[in-house]
């Protein structure tokens, strides 16, 4: 993952310090995401818009859909929609902010990619070094035994072989403590109960 993040970070970086920089609308959005729910909803991803007249440092909690990115991408491009179901679509209008003409990007190589034998540029200054929003990363409350115990009988040779029910219990057991559970949050708004999460985030991440 923090592969994937990173190579996504460079693209990014490459077309911010190019001279397209000002005309180029990034949509970054997962594939596949109803894997198991996670403490809102089984069909719930991410999407990141980068580059001019994005609103910076934002996180927007609006229920948008993947129909509603394509038809932010038609109304950017001035193209007429493409069926029924983006016709119908609302635009992505809480992501712009016109007055946020100018945009930069610098990638931030993940600590743990240290570990690794890739090729990567020499680290700066600490606070180019990110292991994630804030400079944090999940500190695990346990070691590779219990993981190896709460995983087992998993079957990771390939993708949708888990139980994502049991693993994401895991997942969470792992990293938020024993006898904990995901706050119940509505997916009709995202924004209740967003302090408490953050909250619960916070305790269990190591800060640089």
């Amino acid at each position: 993952m923090a592969d994937n993040d990173y190579a996504i970070g460079e693209v990014v970086h490459t077309i911010a310090t190019s001279p397209f920089a000002s005309d180029t609308l990034i949509f970054i959005v997962e594939d596949d995401a109803q894997d198991g729910a996670d403490h809102v909803d089984a069909h719930r991803s991410m999407a990141f818009v980068v580059g001019p007249y994005v609103k910076q440092n934002a996180l927007v909690s609006v229920r948008y859909t993947t129909m509603d990115l394509l038809r932010t991408i038609e109304d950017v491009l001035g193209l007429p929609p493409l069926g029924l179901h983006d016709g119908l679509a609302e635009p992505m209008s809480d992501v712009f902010d016109l007055s946020q003409a100018t945009w930069f990007y610098d990638a931030a190589v993940p600590d743990i990619l240290r570990s690794t034998q890739l090729p990567l540029a020499a680290p700066a200054q600490k606070k180019a070094e990110l292991s994630a929003p804030g400079g944090c990363f999940l500190a695990s409350r346990h070691d590779a035994a219990w993981w190896e115990d709460a995983m087992a009988g998993q079957d990771f040779r390939s993708e949708d072989r888990l139980d994502v029910a049991r693993f994401n219990a895991a997942l969470w057991a792992g990293l938020q403590g024993e006898g904990t559970v995901a706050a119940n949050r509505p997916p009709t708004d995202l924004r209740a109960g967003r302090q408490e999460m953050l909250a619960i985030w916070r305790s269990g991440h190591r800060c640089n």
